[in-house]
């Protein structure tokens, strides 16, 4: 038979945890963030829509030579860029 090991009582042997340990911090909900992601995840599908679009419609004009090109083409692809680009930053901050 072995002998009992000597020491401290075995309730002592528990932790007690601090009171502002990561297990007892509660934070807020994250469904305000998560829905300011999805908004900005949806502006940025639309934005990037309608630059692909304006860049379709460039290449069509582009690939017939009986098709003149829209005067206005390159305001609306230069808009639609401006549109992504903030769209797309909108993602990092969200």
């Amino acid at each position: 038979m072995r002998p009992r090991r000597r020491g401290a009582p075995s309730g002592s042997r528990l932790r007690a945890v601090p009171a502002r340990s990561r297990v007892t911090v509660r934070r807020g909900s994250s469904a305000p963030r998560l829905a300011t992601l999805a908004a900005a995840l949806r502006q940025s599908r639309d934005a990037l829509g309608r630059l692909e679009g304006e860049l379709d419609a460039l290449l069509t004009a582009l690939r017939d030579p009986a098709v003149a090109a829209d005067a206005a083409a390159a305001d609306r692809l230069r808009g639609a860029l401006k549109a992504a680009g903030s769209a797309l930053a909108g993602i990092g901050r969200g």
